[in-house]
């Protein structure tokens, strides 16, 4: 199992809201593949993929605030 971290993304700080998710458990991923929207306080953000595989969780709820390293889905 393989963890994907909240990237650091250039328009937002060090937390953001997850908005909604663009895969669902069981998609399959590749890197860079749009996979989170996420609010700053500027701006709604596609964050893409850090690793690839099927997706086997979503360790984030929409609405949630999330750090950027904290862990937000599983691949396997």
């Amino acid at each position: 199992m393989t963890q994907m971290l909240m990237p650091k993304l250039n328009e937002a700080g060090s937390d953001v809201i997850i908005s909604e998710w663009m895969v669902a458990v069981g998609d399959d991923v590749a890197l860079d593949d749009p996979v989170v929207a996420v609010e700053t306080d500027k701006v709604v953000v596609e964050a893409p993929s850090t690793v690839s595989g099927t997706i086997r969780r979503l360790l984030v709820a929409p609405g949630e605030t999330v750090a950027v390293g904290q862990p937000i889905l599983e691949v396997e």
